[in-house]
């Protein structure tokens, strides 16, 4: 017995025909790659400042610290600059660490005030009534020459303002700074303590210093 297909079975089988063929047609194109990654010695490194020798005792730097990574598996340095203010006075110091570049190619620095990859907070402790950043106001410069001259400020082109921190707040700058093959560049800070501040506390800040290489 023959079966007539009519006009509408015709459409419906043409339809199902059209979405099959694409499966069946599919073309899968496939490659392979591969990365090597070489570890080295530090080329971006930081050394103590001028500051961080002399005999005041106001200033120190610590090249040792460690810190651990999200993975827990790697430890990752985190130098550390201490550096003190006191009340009613601005202090300025304008050589606490030195930015060196061993690299083979010059670099772009920049600092970013951040958390840190152990989720230390970029400004520590928070900023709530009557803590120490409503006392306290810093900014943190880097010089633009390897001999800068004159004190860290805004009108002097051998500074570059990095960022400051004004009542807790942290206001970043687009100031970075070029550090040549064999160059090396200062850290400075201007701290401005409220004269009614009494007792001793200290306030964290944490940032990271980003060397884009050329």
């Amino acid at each position: 017995m023959k079966m007539r297909m009519t006009r509408r079975g015709a459409g419906l089988l043409i339809a199902l025909m059209l979405i099959a063929i694409p499966a069946a047609a599919a073309v899968m194109t496939q490659n392979f790659m591969r990365a090597d990654i070489t570890l080295n010695d530090a080329c971006f490194v930081k050394e103590a400042g001028d500051d961080a020798a002399g005999a005041s005792g106001f200033v120190s730097f610590d090249g040792s610290q460690t810190i651990v990574a999200s993975g827990g598996t790697v430890d990752l340095l985190q130098e550390e600059v201490s550096v003190s203010g006191f009340a009613g006075d601005r202090l300025i110091y304008t050589d606490t660490a030195r930015f060196v570049n061993n690299c083979t190619s010059s670099v772009s620095l920049r600092l970013i005030s951040a958390s840190d990859p152990a989720a230390g907070p970029a400004v520590d402790p928070a900023v709530v009534a009557g803590s120490i950043w409503e006392s306290m106001d810093v900014y943190v410069y880097v010089a633009t020459t390897a001999t800068p001259a004159g004190d860290p400020g805004a009108t002097n082109p051998d500074w570059a303002l990095q960022f400051s921190v004004v009542g807790g707040v942290v206001s970043p700058q687009v100031n970075a700074v070029t550090i040549p093959n064999a160059g090396s560049r200062r850290l400075a800070f201007v701290i401005d303590t409220d004269s009614a501040w009494t007792g001793a506390e200290s306030g964290t800040l944490r940032w990271t210093a980003t060397a884009t290489h050329s």
